[in-house]
């Protein structure tokens, strides 16, 4: 690991007189701004949760410092992924950091930057200082008068070593180069077990970050991207096909299930101001009550050919506020342009949808039951009796808050599969309900969809998690979920 960190560090041209690999990194505390507020950082407490990244940096709120805060806040999901925890350091003043760090262009509420206004933590790690010349100022135009580190990142191993120093880069390459050796460290990916046409054995599950703030929302975009929500953050985040995260549309108003409408608009399911309807800059609202009560918890989606949305609300939950007037209780919906319908009211707590390839059937994963069900879609979008469908894997009746299977979204692939998220990893069922194996996964998911090349890759997402697994089977193509 060292061999190749070092080899990194030679490469990247970090030829000044910075602490190198091998070197012990020299322990401090500062005070520092996380989202706005004023928080303490030590080195030593910090390694005793996984390797360091500490990065230097000349000045808040220039160009420049800018663009590399922002690339390590999109990021900073890739670096926990890798057990990693990321510190900038710079010589700015607390009271301009708790800004920087809050600023959604910059750190984002996610990134700890540290004050070293007396340059004491540069020294210690070697870093030049230079003086900044009279009358130089942020892109906010304020005054910069302190002096200015040179551009540098450490990569700090568990031991208290410095495993990469990287030097001489422009601010995106300083933040890509700091990630591919976080996760040289990393340890191996947990691997599949075999299911016939769908996964092979030793297929890796790759940990595509960790550290989101409420993953839900998994869909697959046309060029290839894939888009998940945070539901807690307000954000729709996007994996590029090369991996980089970015911050795909803010303000959703809680987004959790995701759509894409034949005219290529994200349609949501929102939970802050309950509703459905589209997002963006056209955004508009489709459906936001029943019968005048307000929806309790609109949970997911999936957009038929016709451009129907059938989606559920599950009803309020712990996290949500109490409204003042009535909710309507939990159900199934199905929503077009000037028409709700209200399908189903029979299930106590109605979370992912999905419909089969040909539409023929709905599929509701009911979370507080044992079984995904079924009902048959009939002509004019109405749905026949409930029938239980295939029985979950995941089903406990001593779960921590009752009875629960823990089944969450649903994903279909061309051969009509079944893909349920449940507290068992991903359950695999055949288009009659036979169950066919069970993917394990480090934490429970709570939703899926195919993307990627002729969307034979599974991207899941849950608990603050997303992964991807490369597939035999294949998504199937007549939606994009």
């Amino acid at each position: 690991m060292k061999t190749l960190a070092f080899s990194i560090a030679l490469l990247t041209g970090a030829a000044h007189a910075a602490l190198e690999p091998g070197d012990t990194a020299p322990e401090f505390r500062a005070t520092a701004a996380l989202a706005g507020k004023t928080v303490d950082v030590q080195l030593k407490d910090t390694l005793a949760k996984g390797p360091v990244v500490v990065y230097f940096y000349p000045a808040a709120f220039t160009a420049g410092c800018n663009l590399q805060a922002h690339a390590f806040a999109e990021n900073l999901p890739r670096f926990t992924a890798a057990g990693v925890t990321v510190i900038g350091v710079s010589g700015d003043a607390i009271e301009r950091l708790r800004e920087f760090s809050a600023d959604p262009e910059t750190c984002a509420g996610r990134l700890a930057v540290a004050s070293d206004a007396d340059g004491r933590i540069a020294k210690a790690f070697d870093i030049a200082l230079t003086e900044t010349p009279a009358g130089r100022k942020t892109t906010k135009g304020q005054d910069i008068r302190h002096a200015r580190a040179e551009r540098t990142s450490f990569v700090v191993g568990r031991d208290g070593r410095i495993v990469a120093t990287l030097g001489g880069l422009a601010p995106e390459a300083n933040v890509d180069a700091a990630l591919a050796a976080v996760q040289a460290l990393a340890p191996p990916p947990l691997r599949t077990g075999a299911i016939p046409g769908v996964v092979a054995a030793g297929t890796p599950v790759v940990m595509l970050g960790d550290g989101f703030k409420g993953t839900e929302g998994p869909l697959a975009l046309p060029d290839g991207s894939f888009v998940f929500t945070e539901t807690q953050d307000a954000r729709i985040t996007r994996i590029a096909p090369d991996g980089r995260l970015s911050t795909h549309l803010r303000d959703t108003n809680g987004a959790n299930g995701l759509g894409l409408t034949a005219a290529g608009e994200i349609v949501a399911v929102q939970v802050n101001d309950t509703r459905v309807g589209t997002l963006g800059a056209k955004a508009a609202t489709l459906a936001s009550a029943w019968s005048g009560k307000a929806f309790g918890r609109p949970n997911d989606l999936v957009v038929a050919r016709d451009g129907s949305v059938y989606f559920t609300d599950s009803g309020r939950n712990a996290n949500q506020p109490t409204l003042a007037g009535e909710v309507a209780p939990p159900a199934v919906y199905r929503v077009r342009p000037g028409l709700l319908e209200r399908l189903a009211v029979d299930i106590t707590r109605p979370n992912g949808i999905q419909l089969s390839p040909d539409e023929k059937t709905l599929y509701v994963a009911n979370t507080a039951g044992e079984h995904v069900l079924a009902y048959e879609v009939r002509a004019d979008g109405s749905l026949g009796p409930r029938r239980d469908f295939a029985k979950l894997a995941g089903w406990r009746i001593d779960a921590p808050n009752g009875p629960s299977s823990g089944a969450d979204g649903l994903a279909v692939d061309a051969q009509g599969r079944l893909y349920v998220a449940s507290s068992a990893g991903i359950e695999v069922f055949d288009a009659a309900g036979q169950a066919l194996g069970v993917i394990a996964l480090p934490k429970p998911p709570q939703n899926l969809a195919f993307a990627g090349p002729d969307k034979k890759q599974l991207f899941i997402v849950g608990r603050g998690a997303a992964w991807r697994i490369d597939t035999l089977a294949q998504g199937y193509a007549g939606r994009a979920k």
